[in-house]
């Protein structure tokens, strides 16, 4: 039972939280996918930076692992997340939400849009970058406070009894 509910009505997992489940599912179908076929293959501690095209086709990407610039060719899905962690001066959040800049995010430090950028780079194009959720419930570590990326304290804390309070010490 979660925030205002008047009755149960979100279901967790025994072992992790939905999405995590989800996620993780997805990644063990993934792997299985690259162990057992030439349809996938999967590059860790790389990150993606160019898209590779021929005329108007996209046709692969060029990646960066220690160092080296690589290319692989193929189709190519960008699910890159979004944006919320890049506070740098040509962002998306100062191009679509400049009045965002000064808080704090719950994305995680990779959450810099590099893949909407990628797109747009080829002439992609986007709609409704200015619709960034914020959340007020960021975890704020003693040690610092002033962190600019924090850890989502979710809507759950409240639903196990929970309290969370504001700057001076009251209830919201």
């Amino acid at each position: 039972r979660l925030g205002g509910h008047s009755a149960p009505r979100t279901h967790r997992g025994k072992e992790r939280f939905p999405g995590m489940t989800i996620t993780y599912a997805l990644i063990q179908m993934l792997e299985k996918i690259a162990e057992k076929t030439d349809r996938a293959r999967i590059i860790t501690k790389a990150r993606a930076h160019t898209l590779l095209m021929n005329g108007k086709t996209c046709i692969g990407l060029t990646y960066e692992k220690g160092g080296k610039d690589e290319k692989e060719y193929g189709p190519v899905i960008l699910a890159s997340g979004g944006f919320g962690a890049d506070f740098t001066q040509n962002s998306l959040l100062a191009q679509y939400r400049p009045d965002l800049m000064h808080l704090p995010t719950t994305n995680g430090e990779h959450c810099t849009g590099d893949g909407i950028k990628m797109g747009e780079a080829i002439g992609g194009h986007s709609v409704d970058l200015e619709w960034v959720q914020v959340h007020p419930t960021g975890l704020v570590h003693p040690d610092e406070p002033d962190a600019k990326v924090k850890f989502l304290a979710a809507e759950a804390l409240r639903g196990v009894g929970g309290v969370l309070l504001d700057i001076e010490g009251h209830r919201f």
